[in-house]
């Protein structure tokens, strides 16, 4: 059933039309430089300003934690457990470190693009072993059926239900990562915003199918992995193949180091963005705001300093696997979704009802999730969160309205 994930990239960039145009245009004229920035203008409400920030900030460190973890795993894993797993996370962290402390957007941005190409290279590898490989594809779809065929089954009820939950899901909440808001903002033209969203349309084919088809192949020599384990296959594949051939060797020290540079790519966007929430959004806003922008962006990477420490640390004893913390920080972003999409596509929407929304569908996804329901009938939390929230915010930016309007005619 995860050959869908094809298409969450894609439903991304539909999302991305929705909003980023009419995004793109008001960051240009106000010079907006985080998603902060947007809020406060759109609404006029520095509760709701803050109350999103805090949750992008929950967001962008459930992120880092994600990159740092796996950064360990496939050092580790794919080292035979010569290099030990706090070695990948302590290296990783300070050299995302030294990347935003000495650089900044544009630095992020040429190494996301040197990173990206050894990426698509090292990608182009793997689909070129997996094709030629003789215990390839047409191997493992004979295992699975004869092994696991409720894997190979057509999916029917809850699972087809997921699949529409995973692609809303996905959808409006990797479109409104801090980062790619961030991107948006600091597009060079609308053309240049337009061809990028035209080619990440394509890009699941060359980025996710092959790290699908890794699954597959993966199936038959790494079974019965669970939790933690699983996080492990793509650098424990790596590792055979490495052992099999001269030529496959090669391949999997192009596809490793495609691998590490995608993790620090993201990674590296990601300090960033919460350097720049913490200092413009945080402390320019909430306590230090006739400080100068110097200032405020030293303090910034201090904080952030002090962050990703922490994760580092935390990262040492991982508690959830990395998809457990994709799904956690997907449920809370999509809870944001409408300040940006209503926001930019409905005038009527007001901050009240905006924040009334984001509470209640917060509160409602958190308590869900605390209380161990990830999904209900096969539809995720966030989703039906979501959906609460835009019903409460549509309903009171509606009766707020016609309130006015009541009072105006008096």
């Amino acid at each position: 059933m995860w050959i869908l994930s094809l298409g969450y990239m894609t439903s991304v960039v539909v999302a991305y039309l929705l909003f980023a145009p009419q995004l793109y245009q008001s960051g240009r004229t106000h010079g907006f430089v985080t998603p902060g920035d947007w809020i406060h203008h759109r609404f006029d409400s520095p509760l709701l300003t803050l109350v999103a920030n805090i949750l992008f900030l929950v967001v962008i460190t459930n992120f880092l934690l994600a990159q740092l973890m796996a950064m360990g795993h496939v050092v580790t894993t794919a080292s035979g457990q010569t290099v030990p797993f706090w070695a990948g996370v302590i290296g990783l962290g300070l050299v995302i470190l030294l990347y935003e402390t000495v650089g900044g957007m544009r630095a992020v941005a040429w190494t996301d693009c040197a990173q990206g190409i050894m990426l698509l290279v090292g990608l182009a590898g793997i689909m070129f072993v997996i094709l030629r490989s003789e215990d390839g594809l047409a191997a493992a779809s004979a295992w699975i059926i004869a092994n696991a065929p409720e894997k190979a089954a057509v999916p029917e009820g809850a699972a087809i239900r997921s699949w529409i939950s995973a692609l809303v899901l996905v959808a409006f909440s990797a479109a409104i990562y801090p980062q790619a808001i961030q991107r948006i903002f600091a597009a060079n033209s609308r053309r240049a915003l337009r061809n990028s969203l035209g080619a990440i349309a394509f890009m699941p084919l060359v980025t996710v199918l092959p790290m699908f088809l890794v699954g597959i192949v993966s199936l038959p020599r790494l079974s019965g992995l669970e939790g933690f384990a699983a996080d492990q296959v793509m650098p424990a594949l790596l590792r055979i193949w490495a052992g099999e051939s001269a030529w496959l060797y090669a391949m999997a020290i192009l596809v490793l180091t495609g691998a590490i540079a995608a993790i620090m790519s993201t990674a590296d966007s990601v300090q960033l963005s919460l350097s720049s929430i913490l200092a413009k959004d945080i402390l320019g806003k909430v306590w230090l705001r006739n400080v100068s922008s110097e200032r405020l962006a030293r303090l910034g990477k201090g904080l952030s300093w002090v962050v990703m420490l922490g994760l580092m640390a935390f990262a040492l004893s991982p508690r959830v696997s990395l998809w457990g913390l994709i799904e956690l920080k997907l449920e809370i972003l999509i809870q944001l979704s409408p300040l940006f999409i209503l926001g930019a596509l409905w005038p009527g929407m007001t901050a009240r009802g905006a924040l009334a929304g984001l509470l209640v569908g917060t509160l409602f996804s958190a308590g869900w999730i605390l209380g161990g329901y990830g999904k209900l009938w096969g539809w995720h939390i966030g989703v039906i969160a979501a959906t609460v929230n835009l019903a409460i915010a549509v309903l009171v930016s509606v009766l707020e309205s016609r309130r006015t309007t009541s009072i105006t005619l008096r």
